[in-house]
């Protein structure tokens, strides 16, 4: 019985060491901010850009089939894709190709397409200028990326 009381007693005191040891490394600051960043990974979420990447070639993909039998005509070049912006230079044969849409009628605008990326947001038409003669609008769309998309939200 005094064995085992010493040997309890011993544990005891090992125990109180390990609590005291760990308490010491919970008052440091770097222990607070690694819990503060453990708990925002846990509630983030974040698309692969490989989704991405994905979504706005299905995107291009499909206005590659748009109409070509009528005058109206998309030409895109210049396609820059980074962590925060994405910018796009074209040419359009009328303006309503890029502002006008119409579902009964399957017209997409280029704004209402690059919306409905769900990791983009703010799309405007930075500048659009007419080309000489040719009856062509050179313009430049520019869009910001958001680098949680799913929800829109950072958090789950």
């Amino acid at each position: 019985m005094f064995l085992m009381n010493q040997n309890i007693t011993d544990k005891r005191v090992t125990l109180e060491t390990q609590t005291k040891e760990l308490d010491a490394y919970t008052l440091l600051t770097g222990y607070s901010k690694l819990q503060a960043v453990k708990i925002l990974e846990e509630k983030q979420i974040t698309m692969p850009w490989s989704d991405h990447i994905t979504k706005v070639i299905a995107m291009l993909e499909d206005l590659k089939k748009v109409d070509t039998s009528t005058t109206d005509t998309i030409i895109l070049s210049d396609f820059n894709v980074s962590m925060d912006k994405i910018t796009l230079k074209g040419q359009v044969s009328n303006l309503l190709l890029l502002y006008y849409s119409n579902a009964s009628k399957g017209v997409k605008s280029l704004i209402d397409r690059f919306s409905s990326l769900d990791f983009v947001k703010d799309i405007r038409i930075q500048t659009y200028d007419r080309v000489g003669d040719n009856n062509y609008y050179e313009f430049v769309l520019e869009a910001n990326v958001i680098n949680d998309a799913g929800t829109g939200s950072t958090t789950k």
